[in-house]
């Protein structure tokens, strides 16, 4: 059974007419969309994997930046709490600054369960209450 050029593009022609008609229906099935969708994800889709991957990556950065910052912080609260214990006075301003870094380093502690802690609470009580004296004496450096 053979056909020749003019069946062919008669059966092509009713082909593209039904699939327009189908695309203009209240129906949301959109065949044209679906075509160009598998045809971009076949041209695309090595490029499409090394975005998610670039993705994947850059939550990892996130989430080391993260745990880095949060260790900075801790470090300067052990710092600033070791400067009290050896009698330093402070500015308000650098008392400030430590309590910002204590709220932090408490809300990414909160937020990350499994992430050391429990190195800096006796130190944040002993600034809070040293900050506590301080204003109340008025007695910042």
């Amino acid at each position: 059974m053979k056909m020749n050029m003019h069946e062919i593009l008669a059966g092509g022609g009713a082909v593209i007419v039904i699939m327009t008609l189908i695309q203009i229906t209240p129906i949301k099935v959109n065949p044209w969309s679906a075509i160009a969708k598998a045809i971009g994800r076949a041209i695309n889709g090595e490029v499409l994997d090394k975005v998610e991957k670039l993705g994947d990556d850059l939550q990892s950065l996130r989430t080391v930046s993260d745990e880095r910052e949060a260790k900075a912080a801790r470090v300067r609260i052990l710092r600033f709490g070791d400067e009290i214990y050896q009698g330093t006075m402070h500015s308000k301003e650098h008392f400030d600054q430590t309590l910002d870094d204590i709220t932090e380093y408490e809300q990414y502690c909160a937020s990350h369960p499994d992430f050391k802690n429990d190195m800096t609470v006796l130190t944040v009580q002993t600034i809070k209450e040293t900050y506590q004296k301080c204003l109340g004496k008025h007695n910042f450096l």
